[in-house]
C-alpha cells in the first residue's frame, strides 16, 4: 500500500509540471508564454550559423545590386518588368493578402487533414508570431535607415515590407507544408518583389534586403516551432505513459 501511495505521489510530482507547461491550457497561459516563443525566435534569427552566413550574402548582394540598381529603375520605368494586372496583383499580395491568407490556409488545411486544435494552433502561433516580427523589424528598419523611395513619396524605402512579408509566409509556409508548396509560395513573393521595382516604390536592394529579412525570420522563429512541438509531444508521451503504468 505505502509502495503504491509512493507511485502515485511520484506521478502527480513529475505529472504537474509537465501540464503546467501545456501552453494551450487556456487563453491567458498561452498569451503569457508569448513573449519567451518570440524572444526565442528573435534568438534564432540573429544567432544561429545558417542565418548568419545568410545575412552575410544577402548584405553582399544587397551592396553589389546598389551599384546597378539606378540603370534597372531606369530599365524599369521605361519598359516595365511586368504587365499592369500581373504588378497589380502582386501589390495586393504583399501588402496584406498574403498576411491573411496564412492563417486561414493553416486553419482549413487543418480541418480538412483532420488535425487536432493543439497541431492547428501551433502552426498559427510559428505563422502569426513570425509576421508580427518580421513587420516590426522592418518598420524599425526603415525608420533607422530613411532611404528615400525612387518614387520620391516617403523615406521609407529600405528594406521592401512587401518583400519582407511575402517572403516570411513563404518560408512559414514551406517550413510546415514542404517544398511542394514552398516552392509555389516563393515565386509568389519572388513577384512581389519585382512588382515593387515595377511600380517605382522600392530600388533593387530594397527588395533584396526585405525578401531576405524575411527569410531570416522565418528560419529563426521554425527553429523555435520546431523545438516548442518536439517539447510538447515528448510531454504528452511521458504523461501518457504514466499514466498507462499507474
Amino acid at each position: 500500500m505505502t509502495k503504491r501511495i509512493n507511485k502515485y505521489f511520484l506521478m502527480i510530482i513529475i505529472i504537474n509540471p509537465i501540464f503546467a507547461q501545456d501552453r494551450f491550457a487556456s487563453f491567458s497561459k498561452w498569451i503569457k508564454s508569448i513573449p519567451e516563443y518570440g524572444y526565442s525566435g528573435m534568438k534564432n534569427t540573429f544567432t544561429q550559423k545558417s542565418n548568419l552566413t545568410l545575412m552575410g550574402t544577402v548584405g553582399l548582394s544587397a551592396l553589389v545590386a546598389h551599384q546597378y540598381e539606378e540603370q534597372l529603375q531606369n530599365y524599369a520605368q521605361r519598359e516595365g518588368l511586368l504587365p499592369d494586372k500581373l504588378s497589380h496583383f502582386g501589390d495586393l499580395y504583399g501588402g496584406l493578402r498574403a498576411i491573411w491568407l496564412l492563417p486561414a490556409a493553416i486553419v482549413i488545411s487543418s480541418k480538412v487533414s483532420n488535425e487536432t486544435d493543439r497541431e492547428m494552433l501551433e502552426k498559427l502561433e510559428y505563422g502569426t508570431v513570425a509576421i508580427a516580427a518580421n513587420g516590426a523589424i522592418t518598420i524599425l528598419l526603415k525608420e533607422l535607415i530613411g532611404r528615400e523611395r525612387p518614387n520620391r513619396n516617403s523615406n521609407r524605402s529600405m528594406p521592401s515590407g512587401h518583400s519582407s512579408h511575402s517572403f516570411t509566409v513563404a518560408t512559414v509556409a514551406n517550413e510546415i507544408y514542404g517544398k511542394e508548396v514552398g516552392v509555389v509560395a516563393y515565386l509568389m513573393a519572388t513577384l512581389v518583389a519585382v512588382s515593387r521595382i515595377n511600380d517605382n516604390e522600392h530600388y533593387l536592394s530594397d527588395v533584396i534586403a526585405g525578401a531576405g529579412l524575411g527569410t531570416l525570420v522565418g528560419l529563426g522563429f521554425a527553429k523555435t516551432y520546431r523545438r516548442y512541438k518536439y517539447d510538447e509531444q515528448a510531454d504528452i508521451q511521458l504523461s501518457l505513459r504514466f499514466n498507462f503504468r499507474f
